[in-house]
């Protein structure tokens, strides 16, 4: 994870919620080594409250921001609001189409989020609102390049309790800004492209075994079969709970804050 004052990001699986394995750089960059064909969620962690957040996935921003009025801790994706009810659904992990000429920063992809004081609350009338979409655009990266979308099967429903479609929205100003914390993602190729990771003895970094070889390894955790239906209620301010139609999974959060989109912010 990094860390930086009072706030910690992660990437979670989120079938697992394990966090990927991350290494770091000789320069301090952190970077979590992560497989395609993934659903994942960004996990962030706050120890103080009176603060808002803004998500970029790959220099996109997703639209929407969250504010915390207490310490706390949730999982980031792709937020929806349709008439009422609202969605976190995990975002995805694509291997873009092959090409020559890979470069480092081809094979990497990036997380940044960036922390706000709260400013002045105001309320806007009732709307639908989607976040922004991502795709792994080919001229984004190279030849097995891992880039994030919008495309992920994993949702948890985050609708607060009491909310309808007629609900006022909650949005507030941006207040100065704290920090930005980045968090980086590639394969095990992208790894050893950054010479974060040696190439292993008799093989270069085009071979398909070194990819294959890692990913195996992480493959082998254990998951469950089992489905489980469940409904999911979440106060405006108090704790948060989602279970969702899935393989067991369960996420349960101890935080206050409210989501909000930024197509009306100033």
């Amino acid at each position: 994870m990094v860390k930086v004052g009072d706030f910690t990001v992660e990437l979670v699986a989120a079938d697992t919620k394990e966090a990927f394995k991350e290494h770091t750089a000789p320069d301090g960059q952190v970077y979590a080594e992560v497989e395609p064909d993934m659903d994942y969620f960004v996990s962030v962690k706050f120890d103080k409250g009176g603060v808002m957040t803004f998500i970029f996935v790959d220099g996109v921003d997703l639209g929407y921001h969250m504010d915390f009025k207490s310490p706390g801790k949730t999982s980031y994706g792709r937020w929806e609001r349709i008439g009422g009810k609202q969605t976190m659904t995990a975002l995805h992990f694509n291997k873009t189409r092959q090409e020559v000429g890979t470069t480092p920063d081809m094979l990497t992809g990036k997380v940044e989020l960036k922390i706000h004081k709260m400013g002045e609350k105001y309320y806007e009338e009732p709307r639908d609102f989607v976040s922004r979409s991502l795709t792994a655009d080919s001229t984004l990266g190279g030849k097995k390049c891992i880039k994030s979308t919008t495309s992920g099967s994993h949702s948890l429903d985050i609708t607060p309790k009491g909310r309808t479609a007629s609900s006022k929205i909650v949005n507030r100003r941006k207040g100065e800004h704290l920090h930005t914390i980045t968090l980086n993602y590639c394969s095990a190729l992208g790894l050893i492209y950054n010479k974060i990771l040696p190439p292993p003895p008799d093989s270069d970094t085009d071979d398909d075994s070194v990819q294959v070889k890692r990913e195996n390894s992480r493959r082998k955790r254990k998951r469950s079969t089992e489905t489980s239906v469940s409904t999911v209620r979440v106060p405006p301010q108090g704790n948060i709970k989602a279970e969702k139609n899935s393989r067991v999974e369960t996420v349960t959060v101890q935080q206050t804050y409210d989501l909000v989109d930024l197509t009306g912010d100033d």
